[in-house]
């Protein structure tokens, strides 16, 4: 059985709070849903290793490129869906009925873009019932891409 996670995008407002996140299913434009790999070190890694490049802007004029700019939050949401499905099954996207963990999830990746600032992301374990992570693309890499590599480390030097 797969990791499963949770993956939204709730546009940054005044009222929704990063550690609550996980509770606004209402305000989210995505809920994306995938049955593999969704612990931190990977999953969470993949989305801000995507998202940390991409600038949230309002209005298009010249040349921009997928993937270094998003027109709004939606516009990311449907970037991050490209994103992610590659293939038949492994990433879906769902209506959630307001229950956390009705889809089995681990975790819930909440993503918070704004325009001109950089997005935010938090992590909810389900099962713990906390909020593991709140910060930047930047800081969740440091944490968990380090995190990984440290323990391959360990496991390439018994």
């Amino acid at each position: 059985m797969g990791t499963r996670s949770l993956t939204r995008v709730i546009p940054r407002q005044e009222g929704v709070a990063y550690d609550k996140g996980h509770k606004m299913i209402k305000k989210s434009i995505i809920n994306m849903y995938q049955q593999y790999d969704g612990y931190p070190s990977y999953v969470g890694v993949k989305l801000a290793e995507f998202i940390k490049p991409i600038k949230i802007i309002n209005g298009i004029s010249g040349s921009v490129k997928i993937g270094e700019y998003a027109n709004g939050p939606g516009c990311l949401a449907a970037q991050i869906v490209q994103e992610f499905k590659h293939d038949v099954g492994y990433t879906y996207l769902h209506e959630c009925d307001g229950e956390l963990g009705d889809l089995g999830e681990e975790y819930i990746y909440t993503l918070y873009p704004k325009e001109g600032e950089p997005t935010y992301i938090s992590i909810y374990d389900v099962y713990e019932k906390y909020v593991m992570f709140v910060g930047t693309a930047d800081e969740l890499i440091k944490k968990y891409k380090l995190r990984e590599q440290s323990e391959d480390h360990k496991l390439n030097t018994i």
